[in-house]
């Protein structure tokens, strides 16, 4: 069950990487651009996660699984940048001037600084939870896929809340001046998901969804379109 729902999850991640895709040759929107990368990251790690029954722990399904936490670290909090820039195509006024847009770069900049000791700390290691065979930097009670397994901590998620909370406040400010909620309610969604009791349930996975697809949207709703040679929209 668990596999084909993280399937069905990369099915959808893929889609939104697509429209991304779309609203970067389209419009010539660099923030679709941008979150390219992150967002093939999301696709990835459905997908590994999904077929990691069918691939078996071993070499391969490791090798397979590391690429999942790099691009997370590496590109997760980008969504940070692309509020700011979401802000701005949405016409307000504190996000017109370079600096401001300047600041919401330094604050991703920060919190991928924050993750990059993550790239020498941590290790992956096996687990198996319902139906799900993968690697993880963190082993949970009742996960174990070997009986001489122990537990392995993992360290707080800070900068991944961090940028829940940007996308909520980002989305927040839609909500009140266009009367757009959704990229608010994607970052709620994906706060709750990623909380216990949902979290247990691997509802997370899908919260990345939300947040990623009102994000989207966003991007679709209020970027510009370009212009022709005469003067029209396209």
């Amino acid at each position: 069950m668990y596999s084909g729902l993280f399937l069905f999850q990369a099915a959808l991640q893929m889609a939104l990487f697509f429209w991304l895709w779309r609203l970067w040759r389209e419009r010539g929107v660099v923030v679709a651009a941008v979150l390219l990368l992150p967002q093939f990251g999301l696709v990835w790690d459905n997908l590994i996660v999904g077929a990691g029954r069918f691939i078996g722990l071993g070499p391969v399904l490791e090798a397979l699984s590391w690429p999942r936490f790099w691009l997370h670290w590496l590109s997760g909090v980008w969504l940070v940048a692309a509020s700011g820039a979401i802000l701005r195509h949405a016409g307000f006024a504190f996000m017109q001037p370079t600096r401001a847009m300047l600041m919401f770069c330094a604050a991703t900049m920060a919190l991928m600084l924050y993750d990059l000791p993550h790239f020498w700390t941590d290790s992956l290691h096996p687990v198996c939870e319902f139906d799900l065979v993968r690697y993880s930097t963190a082993v949970a009670p009742g996960t174990f896929c070997f009986p001489d397994q122990q537990v392995v901590t993992g360290s707080p998620p800070f900068a991944s809340i961090v940028t829940c909370l940007v996308v909520i406040m980002a989305g927040a400010l839609l909500l009140v001046r266009h009367r757009f909620p959704w990229m608010m309610l994607g970052g709620l969604l994906m706060l709750i998901s990623a909380a216990p009791p949902f979290r247990a349930l691997k509802l997370d996975n899908f919260g990345e969804v939300l947040i990623v697809g009102g994000c989207i949207w966003a991007i679709a709703r209020f970027a510009p379109r370009r212009v022709t040679s005469v003067g029209q929209p396209r």
